[in-house]
């Protein structure tokens, strides 16, 4: 099936827009709508969304002047039926919905590829679901390449991981949607399979939502920027980027693990604290390349730093480059504001609260050290204050709880190095990356 929206009247009078997926379109005066018309002076710049998947398709305004009606009255979300009538400023589209049966399968098995039912691969191993990682408990039909000498599978999914993939979004043709990660308010990220190398990544897209919104667009272009100049081990990994139906999207490398807040919470205040040490002498590491390069991350925390295993162990890379910027160029960002306030607060440094955009790298030690106290504590650096009480005031005043008094057990040394880190003032701290690291390596 397909939705097709035909233009009656206005200045795109004649155009016709198709989609046979789930796909985004935006109407409006700005030049990043998917259906831009400056010349119209009585549409909003971004008029209205409609979200399609087909044959369903829902229409939202997006808060504007004078209004999106659909057959001659005035809506703000409403479902769409084929024949229904949009007017917005001078234009008119008409909704039809085209098709029958099943809805083609641009992604299907090549005609060279067959089914065949397998267990096991050629080499012993056990099918395992290409969306849970769980192996095949009975005999399943696996995909397999028929020009393939030892026939290895080329995908399968379990029967419920299945199911949600019907259920998802396909964004973009060469890559799977495998199951959601995790969804922010600028952005969602799928667990996604490359179609033409089968590799998994972490494909991430801008919603709906945020498309809306030039600054939206602008802090999604620069993360695409920032993480695609940085390649360490301890930094997740971009692959490639794009725009496809208007809708922005990055690759990145598929990191098949948890991540410290997750472990942190597991046993709270029981985290070995030689591996913990051992995890944030890792971030540093991420961060002193970064660093080097001119960004800071400005959302170091412990959710942010996701947990992969190598041969050697446990591995630390940092992600959610949304908040970082060049600080070699103070000033001259277009993005935030002196007075703008972004950010984690339990873990951001009092310099990033009373001025955003001028945080320098010595924002991100503060950060990565209240990451490792929580790790090591299962506690924030302050005290959660009771009703009435000012948490930002108590930030921006108050020394942090030792972190003895959370877990004996500390060395004093290390103490010492989290005080010196956590302290107010950024000159008292470590000078870099480095140096922090240098600091915490006698207790990893």
């Amino acid at each position: 099936m397909r939705v097709i929206l035909d233009v009656l009247q206005g200045p795109r009078k004649g155009r016709t827009f198709v989609f046979d997926r789930h796909d985004t379109f935006i109407v409006g005066r700005s030049r990043f709508v998917h259906c831009p018309m400056p010349e119209d002076s009585a549409l909003s710049r971004d008029h209205f969304l409609i979200e399609i998947s087909p044959p369903r398709c829902e229409i939202r305004d997006l808060g504007s002047t004078n209004g999106t009606y659909v057959n001659d009255e005035r809506v703000d979300r409403v479902r769409l039926r084929s024949g229904d009538r949009i007017a917005a400023g001078q234009s008119v589209f008409q909704v039809r919905v085209e098709g029958t049966g099943a809805p083609a399968q641009e992604n299907a098995a090549p005609a060279a590829e067959r089914t065949a039912t397998i267990r096991v691969a050629s080499n012993g191993a056990p099918i395992r679901c290409a969306g849970c990682g769980g192996p095949a408990s009975e005999e399943v039909d696996v995909v397999t390449d028929s020009n393939s000498a030892n026939g290895e599978p080329v995908e399968w999914l379990c029967p419920l991981c299945r199911s949600d993939v019907a259920t998802l979004p396909q964004p973009v043709p060469h890559f799977t949607t495998l199951r959601e990660l995790g969804r922010g308010a600028m952005g969602v990220v799928y667990q996604a399979r490359n179609n033409q190398t089968g590799r998994l990544v972490a494909l991430k897209l801008i919603v709906p939502e945020s498309a809306a919104t030039r600054s939206a667009i602008d802090r999604f272009l620069r993360e695409m920027s920032v993480i695609s100049q940085l390649k360490h081990p301890n930094i997740v990994e971009w692959l490639e980027q794009g725009m496809t139906r208007g809708q922005f999207w990055f690759a990145m490398e598929y990191v098949a693990g948890s991540n410290l807040e997750a472990l942190a919470n597991a046993e709270p205040g029981k985290y070995p604290i030689r591996q913990a040490c051992r995890m944030a002498c890792q971030v540093l590491k991420g961060l002193e390349q970064a660093h080097s390069l001119g960004f800071v991350h400005r959302d170091i925390k412990p959710e942010n730093i996701l947990i992969g295993r190598t041969p050697e162990g446990l591995i630390a890379k940092i992600s959610d480059f949304g908040l970082a910027k060049s600080f070699r160029g103070l000033g001259l960002s277009g993005l935030t504001f002196s007075g703008e306030m972004r950010g984690t607060v339990p873990f951001m440094p009092p310099e990033q609260m009373l001025d955003f955009k001028t945080v320098t790298p010595s924002a991100d030690l503060y950060a990565t050290a209240a990451t490792l106290y929580y790790l090591i504590s299962g506690q924030f650096i302050y005290d959660q204050i009771g009703d009435g009480g000012d948490l930002i005031r108590t930030l921006l005043e108050e020394p942090p709880v030792p972190v003895q008094n959370r877990r004996a057990d500390v060395p004093a040394g290390l103490a010492a190095v989290l005080q010196k880190c956590l302290a107010r003032d950024p000159k008292d701290r470590y000078p870099t990356a480095a140096a922090m690291r240098q600091a915490l390596r006698p207790f990893c």
